[in-house]
């Protein structure tokens, strides 16, 4: 065992019991394995009237006049 483990059973072995489980759940926590993170396209589905692909320019023509 290295030092540091030995110094941290020496210390937690100190501890007053009340100050045990928020101690125990922030080690808890550093043991938990990160959540995977997936980097997946965009897809993105609408609804929409039967002539929106034809007006898509100019709908997107309307939407550029109102950037900021």
């Amino acid at each position: 065992m290295s030092v540091m483990r030995e110094e941290l059973d020496h210390l937690v072995d100190r501890l007053p019991e009340e100050k045990v489980a928020p101690l125990l759940r922030l080690i808890r926590d550093q043991l938990e394995e990160a959540p995977v993170v997936r980097s997946l396209p965009f897809i993105g589905l609408l609804e929409a009237e039967p002539d929106f692909a034809e007006r898509s320019e100019e709908i997107l023509r309307a939407e550029d006049n109102h950037s900021f």
